[in-house]
Formats: C-alpha cells, structure tokens, sequence
C-alpha cells in the first residue's frame, strides 16, 4: 500500500521522509493521523520511574536509550484505546515524523528528527518482522553503501525479567570484589548498569554476568525464536545483543537496534505493558522503531519541503496461510516493492477466509496467495477476483507477470 493514507490536509515533509513515507507505504504501515501530546499523556509518563525516563532520548549517550518519548507512546495508546482509529484496522500500523506535536521535550529534540514505525495490536513475531525489515529496507536505500547490522535481545515478559533480576542482583553482590571501588557503588544502587560498562577491565566481569535470554518464560522464549527465524529467512544480517536491555520501566520482549559503522541508525523495541501501567486493563500489544535522521546524513539537497506523494491504489492483495508461506511473504513484497508493483496485504491475520473477505470488501482486482503447497513449489497462484479464473505462476515470474496483467 503506497503511504499517506486519508490524510485530508496535505502534509510538508521533506524529501528523506517522503522516500521513507512511500517504503513504509508499501509494507501496510499509514501515515499517523493527526495526533499531539497532551497533558494527561505527561502526567501519565509521570507513572513510570523518572530517574530512568529524565531527559531521556532515543540517541542519547544513556545505554537504557529506546525508540522514542514515552509521551508521545502513551499519546498513541491512548487513542487508540479510545477507539478514534477503529477504521484503520487491527492491528495499526503507522508512520510518523517526530518529535510529537506537544512533546515536552520539543526544545531539546528541535535539531533530532526521527521517522517512526509503530504497531498497536500485533502481538505476533511478524511484527517485529515487518517492523525491522522496513527500516533495515528504509536505512539501505539511503545508505546503500553502509554495512548495516541488526542487533537483537529479548528481555522477555514480567516474570522473565523478575528472574534475571534476582539472578543479577545475587551475582553482583558475590562478585562484587572484582570491579574497580570507583565502579562498584554506582553497580551496588543499580545492577543493570553493569552493561553499560565499557572499561576493558571490566569485559570479564560483564562476560560472565547472567543473561535476560537465559531466564526467558516458555512464551517469551518461544516468541524470540520466531522473530529470529523470520530474520533469517529474510537473509537480514542480525547478531544477539545482551546488553541490549532497553528501558526497564516498560520495555518488554524484544529490543533492537540497527547500526552502520560507527553510529546506531534504528533503534526499537515492544512495550506492551504500557497500557495496563497507565490504566490498570490488560496489556496492549505494541512495538516502535525509529530512525534517527542524522543531520550529517540528510541529502545535500533536501532543504525543500514538498508534498507527501499520492496514494496509489493497488491492483493486487497478497494472502497467505501457513507458517512456511508467512515466512516467504515478505521476500515477495519487497520484490514487488523494488519493482514498483503497489500491494495490499493483511501479513497480521492467518485465516483465509478473513483475508478473503478483506481483498473482497476493497474490490482489489487480484489476489495471489501462498500457501504450505506454494511455499514449498516456490510459486504463487494469482486469481482475476472478476472472472475467478486463476493461474500458478513461479516466483521468479511473478513480477513480469503481474507487470502484464491490466
């Protein structure tokens, strides 16, 4: 789906969001409606643990760094629970520029701009899937020369984390001796900040200090594996991170960051457990990216403002059922991506018939699926939805194919 969806005024952008905008498009992420934080959202982050929220920034040189201001997370949330967004669908995926309208940090973030991805509702490992095959796509067609590398960890749910922090907090207080006196106050107030060490001295100490994977629940566990099995069947290069802790405040499952080089160019990760901080119901399923807009990476000559580009209706639906074809279906997209080929999917929902349904309801005048069969045959069956004839085409076809169709 090609981006800016149904946003009545026109927006002024600049042209690195606007290319950003038009990938996140294509991969079934909308542009956010109009949103602002305001003030409940500033007195609800007042709920969380400030000394660990204070002045805190995505690119800050804190190591508890996360992808975005919680204000603007609970702005989102709140929104969406107040059922403003119902026609969007479940679960929302949208883009955004920050800082927020009414971030209360505005003065500070005035000269970091951030392009966000975030999905409310989707508790599955495809969504962070989606979420860091966007960006990772978004960061190599702006850096097409940059090594970029996914760094990944999982923190795991409530009672994970309970575990790995009693864990920690034994093996500071019997190791302890070890570290430098300069260090070991600062470890005894606080034992997550053992991984925020980088003395070399240190790295043995650190090396051996419990890990948040070992202490995973079964569903956490399990969780993570499927979100590195999607990785690996993009090819996308990743490597497991312990250190990557995120905020322990919310932060919950799976954290990342995408680096080039020298700097960290995403960063992301769930936050579930915000919903049910702030108003006492059930956790709400969410996952944010961001992608720092370096000033010294922005294009020499993007001072411009212009347009966001059209909506581009697309001709075709993708559906697919089965562990195996879901796994496969995003390779397609990005394939269809590159050739310019706009399509519909609904990557969230497993049933066919809900698909169907979908693809029916939008009058999309085809339909390819994939299947455990197609996945397997490295095929795709195409349907005309107005004749319902329908043909199996091979993947390495697809594109030419569809190209030929009217």
């Amino acid at each position: 789906m090609i981006p800016a969806q149904k946003a009545k005024k026109q927006i002024e952008t600049s042209p690195e969001f606007e290319k950003a905008a038009c990938i996140a498009g294509h991969y079934g992420f909308i542009a956010l409606p109009a949103v602002e934080v305001e003030k409940a959202d500033i007195t609800a982050a007042k709920k969380f643990d400030e000394s660990k929220l204070a002045a805190l920034h995505p690119w800050t040189d804190n190591k508890e760094r996360f992808s975005g201001y919680l204000e603007e997370k609970i702005a989102i949330i709140r929104n969406f629970g107040e059922k403003k967004w119902v026609s969007l669908g479940m679960p929302l995926l949208a883009y955004y520029e920050g800082p927020m309208k009414g971030n209360p940090h505005l003065r500070r973030a005035a000269e970091t701009r951030t392009f966000h991805l975030e999905i409310i509702g989707g508790a599955k490992p495809i969504a962070e899937a989606m979420a860091i095959e966007t960006a990772y796509i978004i960061l190599k067609d702006r850096y097409p020369d940059e090594e970029l590398m996914i760094e990944i960890n999982s923190i795991g749910d409530k009672d994970s984390m309970a575990r790995f922090a009693r864990e920690l907090g034994n093996y500071v207080r019997k190791e302890i001796g070890k570290l430098p006196a300069s260090l070991k106050q600062a470890i005894k107030k606080d034992p997550f900040s053992l991984f925020t060490i980088e003395d070399e001295k240190c790295k043995e100490f650190v090396d051996a200090a419990p890990k948040p994977m070992n202490f995973l629940s079964e569903p956490s566990r399990t969780h993570f594996s499927e979100v590195l099995d999607y990785l690996e069947s993009l090819k996308l290069p990743y490597e497991i991170n312990p250190k990557l802790l995120g905020n322990r405040s919310y932060c919950t499952d799976t954290i990342f960051e995408i680096r080039g080089k020298k700097d960290v160019l995403a960063i992301g990760e769930r936050y579930n457990g915000v919903a049910k901080k702030i108003w006492g119901k059930k956790d709400m399923p969410a996952l944010g990216i961001a992608i720092l807009m370096h000033p010294h990476f922005v294009m020499k000559n993007a001072v411009s403002k212009s347009k966001m580009p059209k909506e581009v209706k697309p001709k075709f639906y993708f559906i697919q059922f089965g562990d195996t074809a879901k796994k496969r279906c995003l390779n397609i997209i990005e394939d269809m991506r590159k050739a310019a080929i706009p399509v519909h999917q609904s990557l969230s929902k497993d049933k066919l018939s809900i698909q169907l349904a979908s693809a029916e309801n939008m009058k999309i005048p085809y339909i390819i699926m994939m299947g455990q069969k197609e996945a397997m045959e490295e095929c795709v069956v195409v349907r005309n939805m107005t004749t319902r004839v329908q043909e199996t085409v091979e993947l390495h076809m697809l594109v030419p194919h569809l190209r030929r169709l009217k």
